[in-house]
């Protein structure tokens, strides 16, 4: 939550995420990110994988965003989509 509050460009990456989220599934991926949901919860893989993914996206724009650009990336599971 500190992330988005704090930093323009996870939020825009956590927005979109989350539209796309609403889109397909009609629900909130960051009312259940951050404790909103009283309906869904972050231990459901269901849940638990697109947020894991979201942040792993939000986390790779920041880090572009003040400069740092990988040569090589490794990611595991979900990991590796966001990785790349």
């Amino acid at each position: 939550k500190a992330l988005y509050d704090r930093e323009p460009v996870a939020r825009a990456v956590f927005d979109r995420c989350d539209a796309v989220f609403r889109e397909e599934r009609g629900c909130s991926l960051l009312d259940v990110m951050f404790g909103r949901s009283d309906t869904a919860d972050l231990d459901d893989a269901e849940w638990m994988q697109p947020a894991i993914y979201a942040l792993g996206c939000a986390l790779t724009a920041l880090w572009e965003s003040v400069g740092v650009r990988p040569a090589v990336v490794v990611g595991h599971s979900l990991g590796e989509i966001a990785a790349a």
